[in-house]
């Protein structure tokens, strides 16, 4: 088993990609998408690993789709820790994450892309979890599992 499916709750894998919940995220739905290679570039991943990325990346935004009906999914690829697989976070930004990012006094009123990031890292995430919150996130990681029904990838 892979460091990546120990620390993270799977939602569901592929044969270059694992997808999971973060572990240290509040936000219900914030995934991410891992390389099971150990390149920390995209530039760095076999080809098969890139082929099939774009269907992991679009089965994970139906996936979140189907479970919070968000108003935009966001992708976005950091890579500043060290040691860490290619990996692109994925986040269901809805309404009420959009209203509460308006409302933050350290955010613009009328809150962009970068604003909603910022929000989920500082807010949502970057520490441990209590006892509540992991309870919270292990329901919302049954409920997209649940609402798997996409077959198998094709492999590449």
């Amino acid at each position: 088993m892979e460091d990546t499916e120990v620390s993270h709750p799977l939602i569901f894998e592929a044969d270059h990609w694992l997808v999971s919940h973060r572990r240290d995220s509040r936000y219900p739905g914030y995934l991410l998408v891992s390389s099971r290679e150990q390149q920390a570039e995209l530039h760095a991943l076999s080809y098969g690993a890139l082929l099939e990325l774009g269907f992991v990346l679009q089965r994970a935004e139906q996936l979140l789709r189907a479970a919070y009906n968000p108003l935009k999914v966001l992708f976005y690829k950091l890579g500043f820790s060290a040691g860490c697989s290619c990996h692109f976070h994925v986040v269901p930004v809805t309404a009420e994450l959009l209203d509460e990012v308006a409302r933050h006094p350290q955010y613009d009123n009328d809150p962009d892309g970068n604003d909603v990031i910022l929000l989920l890292s500082r807010i949502y995430g970057e520490r441990e979890l209590t006892d509540a919150e992991l309870t919270s996130q292990a329901a919302a990681v049954e409920h997209l599992r649940s609402l798997q029904r996409a077959p198998r990838m094709p492999s590449f």
